[in-house]
């Protein structure tokens, strides 16, 4: 029942955390839900647009902390890539 239950739990573009990814040393990845199949496994993706399939036991929602800190991820690295691309656009005109 409570498995049913968590099922329903996430959606697209819920932030969740995977406990199944934590070790010893590294906390467990937080990712978004890019896609929920009927039973209930989740696909995901990391800020650095990593992605793979999460069993639904071994998922919980993100904190308000941990889904700031992949909000702020995710936009640390769009900075870096518009710079980049700023970058070779430029150095393709010279």
């Amino acid at each position: 029942m409570a498995q049913d239950q968590r099922r329903e739990l996430y959606e697209n573009g819920d932030c969740v955390v995977e406990e199944s990814t934590a070790t010893r040393t590294t906390p467990p990845w937080t990712a978004r839900v890019l896609h929920v199949w009927p039973n209930g496994r989740c696909q995901l993706i990391t800020p650095t647009r990593y992605a793979w399939t999460a069993a639904p036991g071994d998922l919980r929602p993100a904190t308000d902390a941990e889904r700031a800190a992949y909000d702020a991820q995710v936009r640390g690295i769009q900075r870096e890539r518009d710079a980049l691309y700023r970058q070779l656009r430029g150095g393709a005109r010279s």
